[in-house]
């Protein structure tokens, strides 16, 4: 496991360098700030967790965070060049429009927020970017990201191609308290036709308008047959 191998490389000078050389996972904590304790020893990491940087809850790429934004988003990609796996907090697109570009062969993105979207942000603002830079993208994971129902179809809508890419989605987010409504879910499974995992917070209740019932569940197979 992970602490074995740490433990290891803190006593053996041999195994500190096939660490180093061979790990391919990687979660940074500390403060963003601290640019000079940024490793650049660990080249081939290809998943990257960046959602427990400090100052927790703020922007990580803004001008109360590091020094110089642009610079810091530069030296992560140098560090880790060869990434196809990120974990962000996002508190606002910021930091998805700085660290998208350098990394455009991204093909899982799971974005981390516990603070409800700011109010002048129009809806999917925060996926925006992720489509429009990272266009190889297969695996989206928005379980842990605060938004609304009405942020995810616009982004499907938006960029087409990259929303047919898609294998896996996982929407069970506990910010949606009533689900997606049919309508939704048929308009997500539509974007999305090569989805083989689609986890999905629905409303079933036929109390409420917009319930999902055995018409949209039938939807859901015919718009996904990969679906497992």
């Amino acid at each position: 496991d992970v602490r074995s191998r740490n433990s290891a490389a803190l006593v053996s000078k041999k195994w500190l360098c096939v660490e180093r050389s061979t790990r391919s996972s990687l979660t940074l904590r500390g403060n963003a700030r601290d640019l000079f304790m940024l490793p650049s020893c660990f080249r081939s990491v290809t998943h990257l967790d960046l959602s427990l940087l400090s100052p927790w809850g703020h922007p990580l790429l803004s001008s109360s965070s590091p020094p110089d934004p642009a610079l810091f988003a530069q030296l992560l990609r140098h560090s880790f060049p060869h990434l196809h796996s990120l974990i962000l907090y996002s508190r606002n697109p910021t930091a998805i429009h700085l660290l998208a570009p350098h990394w455009p062969t991204l093909t899982h993105i799971k974005l981390v927020r516990w603070h409800q979207r700011p109010p002048h942000l129009p809806p999917a603002a925060d996926i925006l970017p992720i489509f429009q830079y990272c266009t190889q993208t297969t695996s989206l994971d928005l379980s842990s990201f605060y938004c609304w129902t009405d942020d995810i179809p616009p982004a499907f809508k938006a960029y087409p191609k990259v929303a047919q890419n898609l294998t896996s989605l996982n929407l069970l987010n506990p910010s949606f308290p009533e689900g997606f409504r049919a309508q939704e879910v048929e308009e997500i499974t539509k974007a999305c036709p090569n989805l083989k995992n689609l986890f999905i917070a629905c409303m079933f209740d036929p109390r409420y308008i917009g319930f999902v019932g055995d018409e949209t569940l039938i939807s859901i197979a015919v718009n996904c047959p990969k679906l497992s």
